[in-house]
């Protein structure tokens, strides 16, 4: 089922997508298994929406935004940009496809090739696809990074000379040199401090506001995805098991993975203590080795002997509530 907001026609709609790797044993490499990252994913993204997509590490949230993106090809599923189903394009298509989708990356520095100055690297996508070159070329970068937060004479510094929050910056801007209609960005300030955290979530917020951006946000801590999603998907070990408007899935959480999540979140309130029953016991399993029916029965408290055997659909609600629970 395809969880989606109000429009009819998205941006991005994502339908069943899988992606599995396969797990090579022995001297002749043979295939033993599958790791299955992303196991049926559906979702869509509307123009200027932000989906926000939380989980624990290993719940496949990367290899999705990568697999939107086709740096890792999905196994089966259709990713559809603008009505387009780009797992079937070919290379040259995909050159085209790109313009409309670009990719901020979790560690700003090293997506960013220490031996180039900066300007030169945002500009290369532009000369790239013909948008500009020479002069032209430079005055665009010029104009991006002032939209950035960024001084114009630092396009001829090199990666090194900036700091982690700035070199995420010039990330956005690379991103934003071939004026996409979405960005996927892959924890794009879990590796920042608080306070510069919160700088990028605004500069986020307000190129969004600026420019009509869509994005599909993609994070492990829920308040971050909070302060500037639209709607939330949470997804464990490899599918989406809750979707919701921002407001309802903080207001009423119907997973119990999801209960966990929001129990988890820290509060400046010393006397406010988490929630115990709430709090997730043990680790995520294995994607080679998923657990069958629920994923998350075994490290539910609430699981019944249904819940080991048959797999929960994604029921979605007349408030559009979405959630892959039994008990829910």
């Amino acid at each position: 089922m395809t969880v989606s907001s109000n429009s009819d026609a998205p941006l991005l709609q994502v339908n069943e997508l899988k992606t599995h790797f396969p797990i090579r044993k022995g001297v002749f490499s043979r295939i033993g298994g599958y790791v299955q990252a992303v196991d049926g994913v559906s979702l869509t993204i509307n123009q200027g929406e932000t989906l926000g997509l939380v989980g624990e590490s290993g719940s496949g949230k990367s290899t999705f935004g990568k697999s939107v993106m086709r740096l890792v090809e999905p196994t089966s599923g259709e990713v559809r940009i603008d009505g387009v189903d780009i797992t079937k394009s070919s290379r040259s298509e995909m050159f085209n496809h790109r313009r409309k989708v670009q990719m901020v990356f979790q560690d700003p520095y090293s997506s960013l090739n220490p031996r180039i100055p900066v300007g030169r690297i945002v500009a290369e996508a532009i000369r790239l696809h013909g948008i500009a070159s020479g002069r032209e070329a430079e005055d665009m970068v010029v104009d991006i990074f002032r939209r950035v937060g960024l001084q114009p004479s630092q396009t001829r510094n090199y990666a090194n000379e900036f700091s982690g929050g700035q070199r995420q910056r010039i990330g956005i801007a690379r991103a934003l040199a071939l004026s996409p209609k979405l960005i996927i960005a892959d924890e794009p300030v879990s590796a920042l401090d608080v306070s510069v955290q919160a700088q990028v979530i605004n500069l986020f917020s307000d190129l969004q506001k600026d420019l009509g951006l869509s994005y599909l946000f993609i994070a492990h801590d829920l308040a971050v995805v909070a302060q500037i999603s639209h709607r939330i998907a949470v997804m464990y070990l490899g599918r989406i098991v809750e979707v919701a408007e921002r407001h309802e899935l903080f207001k009423n959480p119907r997973h119990p993975y999801t209960k966990a999540l929001v129990a988890a979140i820290p509060t400046p309130n010393p006397k406010i203590k988490p929630s115990a029953d709430r709090a997730l016991k043990g680790d995520i399993p294995s994607p080679s080795n998923p657990p069958a029916g629920c994923r998350f029965h075994t490290r539910c408290p609430l699981a019944e002997p249904r819940c080991k055997q048959e797999v929960p659909q994604l029921k979605i609600s007349s408030s559009g509530h979405a959630v892959a629970c039994h008990l829910a």
